[in-house]
């Protein structure tokens, strides 16, 4: 399973924005869009898929998917918009940090984007998801 925690650090390097960045473990403990701490990011793995060649023995190629979800607060303006620009603000600046990045690794390979939603929004806050994908190689035993 790919260790997201190396995602999670290099935002917390290159994003100092963020108040905090957390795990999947972390975002599934927040119950409402209230108890989000922001404006913070959330590193969640989706799916893993391997892919059906391998390259060396016990060694095969697989394909990550995994998503940033951007959490964002404002209380100034009833129209949502603030909400919006301060995510445009923390979501470029979470991509610039992640397309073409990859740990010192010769087993983990560049992040590549993939696309943008929003996940949810009430009247103060704003969830943004941005999904990547990464290959990196699994060994066997």
């Amino acid at each position: 399973m790919l260790d997201t925690t190396l995602i999670e650090q290099r935002l917390r390097d290159a994003v100092p924005m963020y108040q905090t960045v957390e795990g999947a473990a972390d975002y599934a403990a927040v119950r409402s869009l209230s108890d989000f701490r922001t404006p913070s990011a959330y590193v969640v793995l989706a799916e893993e898929r391997g892919s059906q060649d391998k390259t060396a023995r016990d060694v095969q190629q697989a394909t990550a998917v995994f998503g940033v979800i951007t959490a964002v607060r404002n209380y100034r303006s009833g129209n949502g918009e603030q909400q919006l620009d301060d995510a445009r603000t923390l979501v470029k600046a979470a991509r610039a940090a992640l397309v073409g990045w990859g740990p010192q690794s010769r087993e983990f390979f560049a992040c590549a984007w993939v696309q943008g939603d929003v996940m949810d929004y009430d009247e103060n806050t704003l969830l943004w998801i941005d999904v990547f994908e990464t290959t990196y190689f699994v060994n066997g035993a």
